[in-house]
């Protein structure tokens, strides 16, 4: 349950010293930076648990297998402060993929899942093998596999995370159940808030490597590793907060900087604090805009409403801490668009125990879990069968959530770093006081995941950021920008923030598409002029370009939810439309075995992963859970 109620604060960012080092103003003498610039990486047959649990997947398996003849993986050392080159070292990982057609190959590309806090290693084997073997079919598939033949694939652990020098943080003090903001502004909930933020920062600031668990020195590394490859340019793909790793490296070594791609865009010439600002606002609108009446349109398998609104209401609509679990479950589905129909399948189930409670209010757990076994979630019986499995898992969660005790603050691998780095790469700037009274607008007007601001570790950083964020050059290298419209994590608002302030930056904007970052997308639209940029250098002519969304599963066309706008010189978005979308009742039937096509095939790739729980609470479940 303490695992369980952390998930809660942290869920939806997971894009979460005395005297600490600041960045190097001047680069080190080319003597002092000898023990690392002379050593050589010595490539060596992988580990076959290189990627941790992810090594145990079949299809992971096959990846490596693939690519099993040209895969290898090296340890770079790295100083652990870059300002301070005699303070001793930190290990970095590195797994590549080599280029296929070494007489063509044109370098490395590198590549950062996000974060902050991601591990990057599996990207070089998935990557190589799904390029090669025609994963995303449009005209632009041969360039993808050109790719894998023109370029080594990189995959690499940021310091701080997987097979790298590990950052953890934890301490014996115990934070206090924080109740869900939506329903609790007391004071007594504010200062578990509070108390939980200082705590995770006081944990965090005990352990000697966290000033150094920054994007400075992750950009320093990469360039590091890009030197020991013996590359003059270093060829990058970034997502999510990989665009700030990746705009960061661009403005620290603009003249090392290749081909760049970044892909869904935080506002990356601003600040950590505003950036993930936006993102309160972004997932309820991705929510309510887009998921919504794609689940409306559903209507006839789902039974969640038959326009956008309804469905919005059945969210709202329920108790906590159902709504939050709901909440926080709605927007991990936003991140991807095939588990959209999941996410609707999740909802009715949870509107169906919500008035199980509601209509039995003194009812046991055992006892509404067993009148969930008898209530009606789908028509289709394969379905229902699912319904009756996942609503007493999640009376299991609810209960387990009614229990809440203090517990402690225990972070280690992504969770610490996420918290090193958005604390240490620039100033949070408000006070408790502020962050209250904004979780409180978050709280009312974002309820699906806002309410949380002050829990902040960052707003008890002593000390403030361990490094200076770069300033944009003069001679700011050109970067493309890949932007889908209704991002929910890194929000169109702070993608057109970087863009408009960055001369050399080019966008291609994927209009109506919904999920988090996009590359490769299969269409020709999207991919082809990104392709031929890694291939040919060339990049799109005009600033901004737009490319039409795929359809959402199960439907044949794509519904348009806002359109892109320039007003006054500038790009922005038009206010967004939202009244319910309509559609025909042929085209809700057509939709209907679809959808239930998808749910009942991919139902195990989506539902576990969403409700997980430790392994010491699901040992505790007497039920089929889905699986």
């Amino acid at each position: 349950m303490k695992k369980t109620a952390l998930a809660l604060l942290t869920l939806t960012t997971t894009l979460v010293a005395c005297k600490p080092p600041q960045t190097p103003e001047t680069k080190p003498a080319p003597d002092a930076l000898a023990p690392f610039t002379s050593q050589k990486l010595n490539w060596t047959t992988c580990d076959p648990t290189i990627l941790g649990w992810d090594s145990q997947s079949e299809y992971v398996q096959g990846a490596l297998g693939s690519v099993a003849s040209r895969l290898t993986c090296a340890d770079v050392s790295v100083p652990m402060d870059w300002s301070n080159l005699a303070a001793g070292k930190a290990s970095v990982a590195l797994i590549r993929v080599a280029a296929s057609d070494t007489a063509k190959r044109q370098g490395a590309i590198f590549f950062n899942p996000g974060g902050p806090g991601g591990d990057g290693l599996i990207f070089a084997p998935l990557y190589a093998y799904q390029w090669a073997g025609g994963k995303y079919p449009s005209a632009s598939a041969a360039n993808l596999k050109t790719m894998t033949e023109q370029y080594d694939l990189i995959g690499f652990s940021p310091r701080g995370v997987g097979a790298s020098t590990r950052l953890s943080c934890g301490t014996n003090e115990l934070a206090d159940p924080i109740n869900p903001p939506t329903e609790d502004q007391s004071d007594a909930n504010f200062e578990a808030m509070k108390r939980y933020g200082r705590l995770s920062a006081l944990a965090c600031q005990k352990n000697p490597l966290t000033p150094f668990i920054n994007t400075d020195a992750t950009a320093r590394d990469l360039n590091l590793a890009r030197q020991l490859m013996g590359d003059q340019k270093l060829n990058y793909i970034g997502y999510s907060y990989g665009t700030w790793l990746g705009s960061w490296y661009a403005k620290l070594f603009p003249q090392n900087t290749g081909r760049m791609l970044l892909d869904g865009n935080m506002s990356w010439n601003t600040s950590m604090e505003h950036a993930f600002g936006l993102q309160p606002a972004a997932f309820e609108r991705d929510f309510r805009d887009a998921m919504a009446p794609y689940l409306a349109r559903q209507n006839a398998t789902l039974g969640l409403g038959s326009t956008g609104a309804q469905v919005y209401a059945a969210q709202n609509g329920l108790a906590e801490p159902l709504r939050s679990i709901m909440g926080n479950t709605i927007a991990s589905f936003l991140y991807q668009r095939d588990a959209y129909p999941f996410a609707g399948v999740l909802l009715k189930i949870t509107v169906v125990v919500d008035n199980l409670i509601k209509a039995n209010p003194t009812a046991t757990t055992p006892e509404l879990m067993a009148l969930a076994a008898q209530a009606t979630y789908f028509d289709d019986p394969d379905m229902n069968s699912m319904g009756i499995d996942n609503a007493q898992y999640l009376l299991f969660i609810r209960d387990m959530m009614a229990e809440q005790t203090p517990f402690p603050v225990d972070a280690s691998g992504s969770s610490a770093t996420f918290t090193a780095v958005t604390c240490n790469d620039t100033a949070w700037t408000s006070t408790l006081t502020q962050a209250r009274a904004q979780g409180k607008l978050n709280a009312q007007n974002y309820p699906l995941i806002g309410g949380y601001d002050a829990a902040n570790p960052c707003y008890g950083w002593k000390g403030g950021p361990s490094v200076k964020q770069p300033a944009l050059p003069a001679n700011m290298p050109p970067v493309l920008m890949l932007q889908n419209e209704l991002d929910p994590a890194t929000p169109q608002e702070g993608a057109l923030e970087a863009l408009n302030s960055t001369p050399s930056a080019k966008m291609i904007m994927i209009d109506d598409e919904p999920q988090h970052a996009a590359f490769p997308y299969g269409t020709a639209c999207v991919d082809g002029p990104i392709t031929e940029y890694f291939l040919t250098g060339k990049l799109p002519t005009g600033k901004l370009s737009t490319c039409a969304a795929l359809p959402l599963p199960g439907e044949a066309n794509t519904v348009p939810v806002k359109t892109l706008t320039v007003k006054n010189g500038a790009l922005c978005l038009a206010q967004p439309n939202l009244s319910s979308l309509s559609v025909s009742e042929q085209r809700l039937t057509a939709a209907r075995d679809e959808t239930r096509r998808i749910i009942t095939q991919n139902a195990s790739q989506f539902l576990p992963r969403n409700l997980a729980l430790s392994p010491e609470v699901r040992a505790k479940l007497t039920v089929q859970n889905c699986q």
